[in-house]
């Protein structure tokens, strides 16, 4: 495999048979992307492992491997259920804000949940970012504007989000003055919102974002992804130990797998 000076592949001279070499690739490459700061890249391609993962334990689930003696890991015929869903619904969307405000309006709790349809009082809520009443898909946050070194206050998403959310905090005047929302004619400029209830009860959606909503919204999602991404690398690794470990075994005692095709996939 040889690589550009961007860090992806200009080919790939081979597509290993053997799960735990293919998968260990594929996981090394993965750290790199993300080492290499291309945290969208590796993204996508964690979510197209995951996926591929699941498939193979379907494959091998009748092999029947057993338990790992030492560990007592024993390798499951899927990967995490709950944890899997939860970070699909955090990089395809289909995920929440909850927020509960004290009598003053402020906010004094705030978290993303994967269940909307739950009983809140008082001053719980849950706040409709996108106009669908969610939060955007995470990998819909990729920007397809610069946003580092860039003195643009906007950064342009892949998802359209509520005016009010994507500009919060500023008043109509900044959105004049700072991101250009005014009528511009021959004889002058009028702004596009007069007041803050104007901002507040717009029923617009954008897809170019202050830069402040963008981190505030990707700082949310990101803090739900990792934690997840990391929990499920590790149950790949030892699934991959174990099935490696296993399979050794399996061929010292001369014991041949009831599908060779299964086996090294």
């Amino acid at each position: 495999m040889e690589d550009n000076p961007e860090g992806h592949p200009k080919s790939v001279v081979s597509h290993s048979l053997d799960p735990v070499e293919r998968f260990q690739r594929t996981m090394g490459w993965i750290n790199f992307m993300n080492l290499s700061d291309k945290f969208f890249v590796a993204g996508n391609a964690f979510m197209d492992l995951i996926g591929e993962i699941d498939v193979w334990l379907n494959d091998i689930k009748d092999l029947n491997l057993g338990r790992d003696n030492v560990t007592r890991f024993k390798i499951p015929d899927r990967l995490p259920a709950k944890t899997i869903k939860e970070i699909k619904q955090i990089w395809y969307g289909n995920c929440y804000l909850y927020q509960k405000r004290n009598r003053h309006q402020e906010i004094i709790e705030q978290k993303v949940i994967y269940n909307p349809f739950v009983k809140f009082e008082g001053y719980e809520t849950v706040l409709d970012v996108n106009g669908k009443g969610s939060l955007p898909a995470l990998m819909h946050l990729n920007p397809r504007s610069k946003t580092k070194d860039d003195e643009d206050p906007r950064v342009l998403i892949q998802e359209p989000l509520r005016f009010d959310v994507a500009y919060d905090g500023f008043d109509a005047d900044q959105l004049s003055q700072v991101f250009g929302f005014k009528w511009v004619f021959a004889d002058g400029e009028v702004q596009m919102f007069n007041s803050d209830e104007q901002i507040m009860t717009s029923d617009a959606l954008v897809m170019e974002i202050s830069r402040e909503a963008y981190h505030k919204i990707i700082r949310l999602l990101v803090l739900e992804f990792k934690p997840r991404r990391y929990y499920i690398y590790n149950v790949i690794t030892n699934i991959l130990k174990t099935y490696r470990k296993t399979m050794d075994l399996k061929s010292l005692q001369g014991i041949t797998p009831s599908s060779d095709y299964v086996a090294k996939y």
